[in-house]
């Protein structure tokens, strides 16, 4: 076997692994009851420390009624709380809850559990190599 198929191959058993990673997490935090939209409406949250539900809706370009309901259904999914402005009781701020932070930063996380295999893996020297390939190839 040439060392192109070789590679191909085991670069595709690493994609492999990462996929399973990825299914785990998605299992884990229960991703699977939200679009990939939602998920990327909760990334969007997830950049802000504090926003507004009619911020929210200019940023996204989204009527404020939308985000409403989206920040309602968001809420019973334990991703996002709302907390009323101490100024003014009309504006409601957003945050990311534990589980919300957790989806935002799921490719990271993704990452994490795929690092933490290789980790199970390799022995030290064998890690030390493996990052010195991998800054030869970025």
């Amino acid at each position: 076997m040439d060392n192109k198929k070789k590679l191909y191959e085991t670069y595709s058993g690493l994609m492999k692994i990462k996929g399973e990673c990825s299914c785990k997490l998605i299992d884990e935090l229960n991703m699977s009851e939200l679009t990939l939209r939602q998920i990327e409406y909760i990334k969007k949250i997830g950049k802000y420390d504090c926003i507004t539900v009619s911020k929210l809706a200019e940023i996204l370009n989204l009527s404020k009624p939308s985000i409403t309901e989206m920040v309602k259904k968001f809420v019973k999914l334990g991703c996002v709380y709302k907390r009323q402005c101490q100024e003014d009781g009309r504006v409601q701020y957003v945050f990311l809850t534990e589980r919300g932070k957790c989806i935002a930063g799921f490719e990271d996380l993704k990452i994490k559990k795929l690092v933490d295999k290789m980790m199970e893996s390799l022995d030290e020297d064998e890690i030390h190599v493996l990052i010195n390939i991998l800054l030869k190839i970025r």
